[in-house]
């Protein structure tokens, strides 16, 4: 890639990163808040983003593609996470989701053929590393289930963001999978309105507009242009510059909500950022000679 490529690239990346960050919060406000229950949440984030790119499938005349496995591993992330936002605090969910986010994407592109260096593995511990130091301070022992669910969230969005490597119609495949993921959440929602017996939560206005917004903007439109960098980036890097959102959404609260930015969340950042660009640097060495077949690199 030329400079400008690059520059591109990064700036939607960083487009991206903010957009994740963005629906973090956004989960957290609506879960967290008992603003709407997790199934419905799910449910209306992933219908509100598929009719978000629907319309826009409509406008490109773009046809409606059969379903994928990738559909169901959108799926299960958006609903394990919606379930175990609910009892794991913010930290917590943080360090297991990110943590199996990078595991997940790691071992595939160690089973795709990409050969790490040691520069990738010490670029990927060093951001993990800022990862926990950001949030050692507010961890405390989460239920089993709990941490079972968020690493299997973790574990199905890595699985969902290696999936969109080879794709070579965003737009198609990202509507494709909210599509059938919408209607996999819809099959969810009516099993447990028939086991439900006990009182329901009923859903606040800022709860729905919080899964809405979370679907049509930063879930529906933020991952299709992640669907369409994948194919620009190596799979150790796309995993690693993840781990930099927990950092994005602790600078948020401090440019948005007057939070103090701590030593703590300096000293995390400047890791992250480290282990990134560790990441980055190599992938740039490797640029000039892309493997066959393959696009180039960030």
């Amino acid at each position: 890639m030329d400079g400008q490529s690059r520059l591109v690239v990064a700036g939607a990346t960083l487009l991206v990163l903010i957009g994740m960050a963005a629906n973090s919060l956004l989960a957290r406000a609506a879960l967290a808040g008992h603003l709407i229950g997790p199934t419905l949440f799910a449910l209306l984030r992933l219908a509100s983003g598929a009719l978000v790119l629907l319309a826009l499938s409509a406008m490109r005349r773009t046809p409606l593609m059969r379903p994928q496995p990738n559909a169901f591993w959108l799926f299960l992330y958006a609903a394990a996470f919606s379930y175990t936002y609910v009892v794991l605090g913010a930290a917590m969910g943080a360090l297991l989701l990110f943590f199996a986010v990078q595991l997940t994407m790691f071992v595939w592109a160690l089973i795709g053929g990409e050969r790490p260096t040691a520069s990738h593995v010490l670029g990927g511990l060093l951001a993990l590393v800022g990862l926990y130091v950001l949030v050692a301070l507010q961890l405390h022992r989460p239920a089993p289930w709990a941490v079972a669910g968020m690493l299997a969230a973790g574990a199905a969005w890595g699985l969902y963001s290696v999936g969109g490597r080879g794709v070579r119609d965003p737009l198609a495949h990202t509507t494709g999978n909210f599509v059938y993921a919408a209607l996999l959440a819809t099959g969810l929602a009516l099993v447990r309105l028939g086991l439900h017996t006990g009182p329901r939560l009923t859903p606040h206005a800022a709860g729905v507009a919080d899964a809405v917004l979370s679907g049509t903007v930063t879930s529906a439109l933020v991952y299709l242009l992640w669907y369409a960098l994948l194919p620009r980036l190596r799979t150790v890097f796309a995993a690693t510059v993840q781990l930099a959102v927990p950092v994005i959404v602790a600078l948020g609260g401090w440019a948005l909500l007057g939070e103090p930015i701590t030593f703590r969340l300096a000293i995390a950042g400047s890791l992250v950022l480290a282990g990134v660009g560790l990441t980055m640097r190599r992938t740039r060495d490797h640029a000039a000679a892309p493997p066959a077949g393959q696009p180039g690199t960030d």
